[in-house]
């Protein structure tokens, strides 16, 4: 019989939990304004929206100072200054505390997950290696094939023809998103435990529902399955709170023509395109 190797498992780190907004400075000479960090986000980004709440279901979200880019920095996130940060000029963007600057949702999120307190985190994870696999892969879809085309909802100018055939490929993703979140009985996207999917995944919703019934003619922007997982975040409390950042911001671009500024108005119109599905 072979003795047991001593196990290389940690535990989640431990955080101190300063609650002082003393602002302070980490190494990169950035203010760092609360525990964990200072994130850079505005309430309409769905991509920051997906770390807010994350970090609100894993207890983390009073560690994290929210900072509007655009408030610190004189050009926002095109700024030299932020863009030492951040080289992709993006948001979200994390500064820890030490002054280490983290871009990206998913590696911020990632992040939270590993200095969250283990029944946070346990709250959060899915049950079954099946659930976390599916969990896993409802992200990656969401990710690599969807994220990098919701654009085409409210950009522009933009060339008609890509919107038109960006706009169709978003129904598809949104399929095969929708057969992803059919696989689990439960609530959420992977069963029943809300997880890193749904943080991921509810803010995006928030725009398809917003967008493209009222300006592209869908009929529902979703399926049943996404429609469950959707309704059950936006019933939770810390949902609710991140779908009235993202809606609030949807409305005030509405109120501002936004809508009518970039194009979309005036390329649905142009009945020689297909924009409903």
């Amino acid at each position: 019989m072979h003795a047991r190797a001593p196990s290389t498992a940690r535990s989640p780190v431990r955080l101190p939990h300063r609650r002082s907004n003393r602002p302070t400075r980490g190494r990169s000479n950035v203010v760092v304004r609360a525990a964990i960090g200072t994130l850079y986000d505005v309430p309409v980004s769905n991509n920051g929206a997906r770390v807010r709440l994350l970090a609100r279901w894993l207890n983390l979200y009073d560690d994290i100072s929210v900072v509007d880019p655009n408030k610190e920095y004189a050009k926002g996130i095109k700024d030299p200054g932020y863009g030492r940060l951040n080289p992709q000029l993006k948001m979200p963007t994390m500064v820890l505390a030490s002054g280490t600057a983290i871009p990206e949702s998913e590696v911020i999120c990632g992040y939270l997950k590993d200095v969250a307190e283990r029944d946070a985190l346990e709250r959060t994870t899915p049950k079954t290696a099946e659930q976390r696999a599916n969990a896993a892969l409802a992200i990656r879809i969401h990710d690599v094939y969807l994220a990098p085309i919701q654009g085409s909802m409210y950009r522009g100018p933009m060339d008609r023809k890509t919107r038109s055939e960006q706009i169709a490929e978003i129904k598809r993703q949104l399929d095969v998103l929708e057969d992803v979140a059919g696989r689990d009985a439960g609530d959420f996207i992977a069963g029943e435990v809300r997880s890193g999917a749904d943080a991921a995944i509810f803010p995006t919703l928030i725009f398809c529902d917003f967008l493209l019934p009222k300006y592209f003619g869908w009929k529902s922007a979703f399926g049943p399955n996404l429609r469950r997982a959707y309704d059950a975040t936006k019933a939770d409390a810390d949902g609710a709170a991140v779908f009235a950042e993202v809606h609030g911001g949807l409305e005030a671009w509405e109120k501002a023509g936004r809508f009518e500024k970039v194009g979309v108005i005036e390329d649905v119109e142009d009945s020689s395109f297909v924009w409903a599905h």
